[in-house]
C-alpha cells in the first residue's frame, strides 16, 4: 500500500524520496529530521532539501517545540483541495495561453524582398518543400531579368526533387521556349497546363507548404506570406483555374 501511495504522489510532481518522506510523516504526529532520516534511510543532510520542497508545496509544516524542530504532515484532504485549486488555476491559464497561441499561429507572417539575389533565394526555398508546389508562371516577364540558362538550371533542380510541381503557364511569346526546356529536363514530377491567351500576368505566383510567394518579375520584388489559411485559399484558386483551363 505504501508503494502505491508513493506512486500516486509522484504523479502530482513529487520525487520518490519526497513522497517517501511524506508517507512516513503521515504515520506519526511529528518527527525530527533525524527521525525521518532513520525511518526512510535517506541521509539527514538530504532530508532538509526534500523537506524544503514539501514545505513550499504545503505537504508538511514545521513545528518548533522548545529548542527542537519537528515536521508534521499536512492532511491529505487539504493537499487534495490545494491540488484542485492549482489545477483550476492551470486550466484558466491554459485557456488564455491557447488563445494567444492560436492568434500567433494564425496571424500571417509577411516579408518583402527586393533584388535578383533575393528572388533566387525564394526559388531555392522551394527545394525544401514537402508536398506539392503550385505555380502560375509568366515566361515573358521572367526572361526580362533572367537568362534561358538560369531557367534551365532552376528547372533541372525541380526535376531532381521528389515533390510534384503543378504549373499553370501564361501563354505568351516565350511559352514555347519554356515548354521545350521543361521537356528536355523531363516531366516526371512536373504537370503543366497552358493558360488561355487572354490571361495576363507579370507575377510569378508560388504556393508551397504554408507559404505564398508573389514574385513581381519585372521589378524584381516579392511579397512572401506564411499563413496556412492564405496558402489554402491560393491552392483553391489555383485548382479552380486548373480545372477551367
Amino acid at each position: 500500500m505504501e508503494t502505491a501511495f508513493v506512486k500516486s504522489l509522484q504523479q502530482i510532481g513529487l520525487s520518490e524520496s519526497e513522497a517517501t518522506i511524506y508517507t512516513t510523516l503521515i504515520k506519526s504526529p511529528k518527527m525530527t529530521v533525524s527521525d525521518i532520516a532513520r525511518a526512510t534511510g535517506i541521509k539527514r543532510a538530504t532530508c532538509y532539501q526534500y523537506l524544503d520542497f514539501l514545505l513550499v508545496r504545503d505537504f508538511v509544516i514545521r513545528v518548533p517545540v522548545g529548542k527542537r524542530m519537528f515536521y508534521c504532515a499536512v492532511s491529505p484532504k487539504k493537499i487534495l483541495a490545494s491540488e484542485k485549486k492549482r489545477h483550476t488555476a492551470f486550466e484558466t491559464s491554459i485557456e488564455e495561453m491557447t488563445r494567444q497561441y492560436d492568434e500567433s499561429t494564425h496571424k500571417p507572417c509577411v516579408a518583402f524582398y527586393e533584388g535578383k539575389r533575393e528572388i533566387k533565394n525564394i526559388y531555392e526555398d522551394l527545394f525544401k518543400t514537402v508536398g506539392d508546389v503550385y505555380s502560375i508562371f509568366p515566361p515573358k516577364a521572367f526572361f526580362e531579368n533572367f537568362t534561358e540558362e538560369e531557367y534551365n538550371e532552376f528547372d533541372k533542380s525541380l526535376s531532381q526533387h521528389a515533390f510534384k510541381s503543378r504549373d499553370l503557364i501564361v501563354h505568351d511569346t516565350h511559352f514555347r521556349q519554356v515548354e521545350q526546356i521543361r521537356k528536355n529536363n523531363g516531366y516526371e514530377n512536373k504537370i503543366t497546363k497552358k493558360l488561355p491567351s487572354d490571361f495576363k500576368s507579370n507575377v510569378d505566383v508560388l504556393v508551397y507548404n504554408n507559404t505564398v510567394a508573389l514574385v513581381s518579375l519585372r521589378d524584381l520584388s516579392a511579397l512572401v506570406i506564411e499563413s496556412k489559411d492564405i496558402a489554402e485559399l491560393f491552392k483553391s484558386l489555383h485548382s479552380s483555374i486548373w480545372k477551367s483551363s
